[in-house]
């Protein structure tokens, strides 16, 4: 599926979650594209969003320990 046809389903998600109110299309349409463009910016291979990557790999490690002595 395309980059369009990606926003379209995305835009039409937001219409029905918003009870399928009409004359809001370009509304919804601009969402849909900030919605797509963050999930291809999430999806992007070596992307880390987290804010300091090693601190929290660091956090994540030391949650994993604790709760396997539970």
């Amino acid at each position: 599926m395309g980059r369009e046809d990606e926003i379209r389903v995305i835009a039409y998600r937001i219409w029905e979650e918003e009870d399928c109110c009409d004359g809001r299309d370009c509304e919804h349409w601009l969402k849909a594209e900030v919605i797509w463009e963050k999930k291809q910016k999430n999806e992007a291979p070596g992307t880390d969003t987290r804010a300091n990557p090693k601190q929290t790999r660091k956090q994540d490690k030391k949650d994993t320990a604790s709760s396997k002595k539970r």
